[in-house]
C-alpha cells in the first residue's frame, strides 16, 4: 500500500500536525499523477492545495511513500476525509508514476467539494514550486 502526497504533507513543507503525521514515513520517492491542482488560502493564513484526479489532466507532482507506517485515522482527520456529505477530501486510489517510470496505485487525498472561486490553478502541477514562485507560505495546522 502507498500514499501519494502533493502539498502540505510533503516533508519539506510540513509544519505542525502535518509534520507529525509524515514523520514516521521514509523519505519517499518523487512521483506524479494526473489531475488538476489548485492553491487555496487557509482561513488562518497560509496556503494548501486541492487536487481533482483526472487521467487526461496534466501531471501533479508529489511524493509517494510506502504506507505501512501511516496513521490512517490521523490522516483522515487532518484532511477532513470521511464518508459524510460535508467531507473536504476523499481518500482515493490513484495511479502514480515514480521517477523510475513504473506505475503503482497509491492513496491520495482528492478534493471532495466544488472548487472555490478563489482557488488559483497551478498549471505546472507543483505546489512546492508554486509556493516558491509566488512567495506564499503553506498552512500550519496544530
Amino acid at each position: 500500500m502507498y500514499l501519494f502526497v502533493y502539498g502540505v504533507l510533503i516533508r519539506e513543507l510540513a509544519k505542525g500536525r502535518a509534520a507529525q503525521l509524515i514523520a514516521p514515513l521514509g523519505p519517499g520517492l518523487s512521483a506524479t499523477t494526473n489531475g488538476k491542482l489548485y492553491g487555496v488560502s487557509g482561513k488562518e493564513g497560509g496556503w494548501y492545495p486541492i487536487m481533482l484526479p483526472d487521467p487526461a489532466g496534466p501531471e501533479v507532482h508529489g511524493v509517494v511513500h510506502e504506507a505501512s507506517g501511516v496513521d490512517w485515522a490521523g490522516m483522515d482527520d487532518f484532511e477532513d476525509a470521511h464518508d459524510g456529505p460535508d467531507a473536504e477530501y476523499h481518500r482515493r486510489l490513484v495511479p502514480v508514476t515514480p521517477a523510475d517510470g513504473t506505475t503503482l496505485q497509491a492513496f491520495a487525498y482528492c478534493y471532495a467539494r466544488e472548487v472555490p472561486e478563489t482557488a488559483i490553478p497551478i498549471d505546472h502541477g507543483s505546489f512546492s514550486r508554486w509556493l516558491e514562485e509566488t512567495g506564499r507560505q503553506p498552512i500550519e495546522v496544530r
